[in-house]
């Protein structure tokens, strides 16, 4: 029975160390566009690195990593770029004004800092502006809490770029309109991107799960015993106070 246990622990250790999370495949999957089952493949045989099967992928299929690519590609000022609908119309436009480090572009779910101006595409009215309100504008891309000719657009900048958004009424705020921007409005943005904060993983600010395994690696090890964990140090905070008995507490 014990040389059973041992053998169903070694397993299990196998099982769940280097194994790719539903996560980390779909980031690959999401990068090089290829199926889930060569990504499972690539990710198990790479040990959880993302990079590392992104680039036997790249070199063993006809699948491309647009992740280098997105970094390689020579960018230049007054260079356009459109996103184009079904249909063939455009929706999002982007002419660059200033090019930006070249390297450091917006993933899913980062926090993003910009300065910006809104105009009607119809006749460069302006209605909104972040630079008269003396703060930059924050959000998370990718997950609509913006518009998304946003989403969209700003994706495609390097820290650092200044670009000038054509985008669409459908892509903007369709045929409802918002505030000051009547209905089925075209819109133009003169966009900096300032600042770009990565997504925070549980692996740390940044991270994705696939790039820190020997932290899983650890936690499996404690979780089947085969390793010691390590003892937490408590500590109080100096302005530690205590809590109002529930009598004592405002009405």
């Amino acid at each position: 029975l014990e040389l059973q246990f041992c053998r169903w622990n070694q397993d299990q250790q196998h099982a769940m160390v280097g194994t790719p999370s539903f996560g980390a495949i779909k980031l690959l999957q999401k990068r090089m566009g290829a199926d889930r089952k060569t990504c499972k493949a690539a990710l198990e045989q790479f040990d959880c690195d993302e990079d590392a099967a992104a680039a036997f992928i790249a070199s063993t299929t006809d699948f491309v990593d647009t992740a280098n690519k997105a970094m390689t590609a020579p960018v230049s000022a007054n260079e356009s770029e459109a996103h184009v609908k079904k249909g063939g119309s455009v929706g999002v436009q982007i002419l660059r004004m200033e090019v930006g480090d070249g390297q450091t572009y917006p993933s899913y779910g980062d926090t993003l800092a910009i300065h910006y101006r809104g105009l009607l595409a119809s006749d460069g009215s302006q209605f909104d502006s972040s630079y008269e309100r003396g703060k930059e504008f924050s959000f998370r891309i990718g997950m609509g809490k913006v518009i998304k000719g946003w989403d969209i657009g700003v994706m495609k900048m390097s820290l650092g770029e200044k670009a000038l958004l054509l985008i669409s009424s459908d892509y903007a705020y369709g045929a409802h309109g918002n505030g000051p921007i009547p209905p089925n409005a075209d819109l133009k943005f003169e966009v900096h991107l300032t600042k770009v904060t990565r997504q925070t993983s549980c692996t740390g600010p940044g991270q994705k799960d696939s790039l820190k395994t020997h932290e899983y690696d650890a936690i499996a090890r404690q979780m089947l015993g085969m390793d010691h964990a390590h003892p937490m140090k408590w500590v109080k905070p100096d302005d530690r106070q205590l809590m109002p008995l529930t009598s004592e507490m405002p009405a």
